[in-house]
């Protein structure tokens, strides 16, 4: 359900957007009052995959996932986006229908503007253009290291590699990483493309090892340097 925000409110929703950087505080107002507002809750779907493009959704606070099923209904996640991320924008870009689906991982509020709009703002402001384009380069170089990662990678450290992703983007304690809240086994395999079998045999024998402890509430990672050897050893048997 799209909600009124107030307009200071909304300008400093708007800058955590990494591409409106190069914005101005009276650019952001006027960027404000032309984008719709809305909060959802957990779980809740925001784009459907193959659907006409209309909106280009912008993540003032919280967490999304973009995901696609298999013909069997297996889960395989694309990406999660947290604050400062924009979605829908290649639909936008090329005019073809949404390449997935789109929920929230937590209650989030988004901004969004349609898909024209979206394209005048980017002709009017290059540099907010040249600000999505390295954002779109970190996706394509972030797929390139999962093309990778299913080529060179047995399960076990496919898991691994998608841990160290994950606890990059946490801050650390000393030498270790909480990352909170933490995924489940459903989520750790669609972002692998394993099975949550394989995922439970591979942290109950991270936590044997004493490299991780799990919970409910958190996922701590002691010692990510050592996770990285364990990858880097793989590539070289």
């Amino acid at each position: 359900m799209a909600n009124r925000v107030e307009a200071k409110v909304s300008v400093t929703a708007l800058e955590q957007v990494r591409i409106f950087a190069p914005l101005t505080e009276d650019e952001l107002t006027i960027l404000a009052e032309n984008c719709s507002w809305s909060r959802h809750e957990v779980a809740s779907q925001v784009l459907a995959e193959d659907t006409p493009c209309d909106e280009v959704y912008f993540i003032c606070n919280g967490r999304v996932s973009a995901k696609t099923f298999s013909d069997a209904g297996k889960e395989i996640t694309f990406a999660e986006l947290g604050q400062g991320d924009v979605f829908g924008e290649l639909a936008a870009l090329d005019g073809q229908p949404r390449s997935s689906f789109v929920v929230t991982l937590e209650e989030s509020l988004l901004a969004s503007l349609s898909a024209r709009v979206f394209n005048e703002l980017l002709d009017s402001h290059p540099k907010v253009m040249r600000a999505l384009i390295v954002e779109l380069t970190a996706r394509l170089r972030r797929a390139d290291e999962k093309v990778f990662e299913f080529s060179a990678l047995n399960t076990s450290n496919r898991i691994n590699a998608e841990l160290l992703r994950l606890a990059s983007m946490h801050p650390t304690k000393g030498s270790a990483v909480e990352i909170i809240p933490p995924p489940t086994h459903a989520d750790l395999a669609s972002r692998t493309n394993t099975t949550r079998e394989s995922v439970t045999r591979t942290l109950n024998q991270l936590k044997q090892g004493g490299l991780i402890e799990a919970t409910r509430q958190c996922l701590t990672i002691f010692d990510p340097d050592t996770l990285t050897k364990l990858i880097r050893d793989s590539e070289t048997d």
